[in-house]
């Protein structure tokens, strides 16, 4: 292959490779904000799974402005059912890839925080156990994760005393993660160094 044509190949995989850096987030569970299950104002039910959702031994509490409001829309869930329960969604990742999780969790009004309180479990591993949300409102969490390839499960487990009254959790996101300034600096120095090489090629005929 003839040098200019490599100039032309590198110059390519920089482009392909901005696009990719640029790209928006891609948000990848179902069902995160709970809405798509229609539950009536003012009302809860249990349910054993909800859309994209799979719910554990005692369901999933899906609730519309009773004790507490949404942090958007109408519906949130709880997990300590009648008793303290869980629900998990499996998402494809790619080997090494990192995601962005997101979600905002809110304690009980009026419960004791020994009550209340959720398990964060990312490909059977627990990242984060949340409690005691700021002035008992609406709180939010990041974390940055990684897969290995496989279907891994996000899964919220209630931890608090088994009696039916947990923590809220509403909001939840898992996005591809948005590059890091380094990122497009990288990009910028490579298409830099692919044009000057190019120039002294072209300047050394």
């Amino acid at each position: 292959m003839k040098f200019t044509n490599l100039i032309k190949s590198a110059a390519l995989v920089a482009l392909l490779s901005g696009a990719n850096a640029f790209a928006a987030p891609v948000e990848l569970l179902v069902n995160g904000g709970f809405e798509a299950n229609p539950q009536s104002a003012g009302t809860w039910a249990n349910y054993s799974n909800l859309t994209g959702w799979t719910g554990g031994e005692h369901g999933i509490e899906l609730r519309n402005h009773v004790d507490g409001v949404a942090a958007q829309g109408v519906n949130f869930v709880e997990l300590d059912t009648n008793k303290n329960s869980s629900m998990f969604q499996s998402v494809q990742t790619v080997l090494g890839q990192h995601y962005t999780l997101t979600f905002q969790f809110e304690n009980r009004p009026g419960v004791a925080i020994s009550s209340q309180g959720l398990s964060v479990d990312w490909g059977g591993a627990e990242i984060a156990h949340v409690n005691n949300s700021l002035n008992g409102t609406w709180e939010t969490r990041t974390y940055s994760l990684i897969g290995d390839g496989s279907a891994m499960k996000l899964k919220f487990i209630a931890t608090g005393t088994s009696d039916s009254y947990g923590s809220s959790l509403d909001n939840v996101s898992l996005t591809t993660a948005v590059p890091e300034p380094e990122t497009y600096a990288m990009l910028l120095a490579g298409l830099g160094l692919v044009g000057v090489v190019a120039r002294r090629r072209k300047a050394a005929k």
